[in-house]
């Protein structure tokens, strides 16, 4: 039997020039509340028990990167609109496949799986 219970966070990246477009992403598009008081220009977000927290970067690497955040969400057709209308490009699975899943880049590149 497993002790471990949850997430507590994920820490992810981003390029410190492209703050108010990741905080627009994960506010608006995503639908993540802002956790306030981060201090300094890191970014913090609440995600169901756990927190996605986001650093800043002068450079981020342009490689294929394997990590991806993935969450479970409530209002994946809506989520999956807002990207549309912001301009992102989801790749998603196809509609009657269980759970569906889209992927989707930040502004910083940072790829998350989004799971209905």
């Amino acid at each position: 039997m497993s002790t471990t219970r949850s997430i507590e966070s994920v820490q992810l990246s981003f390029l410190s020039h492209r703050q108010d477009a990741v905080r627009e992403f994960y506010r608006r598009v995503i639908g993540l509340q802002e956790i306030p008081g981060a201090g300094g220009e890191r970014l913090r977000f609440a995600l169901g028990e756990a927190t996605l927290s986001l650093s800043p970067v002068e450079e981020v690497s342009r490689g294929v990167r394997p990590e991806y955040l993935a969450i479970k969400a409530s209002a994946y057709d809506d989520i999956l609109a807002r990207l549309r209308l912001a301009g992102h490009h989801p790749v998603c699975s196809l509609p009657d496949s269980l759970p569906r899943v889209m992927y989707v880049k930040d502004p910083s590149g940072n790829q998350l799986a989004i799971l209905d």
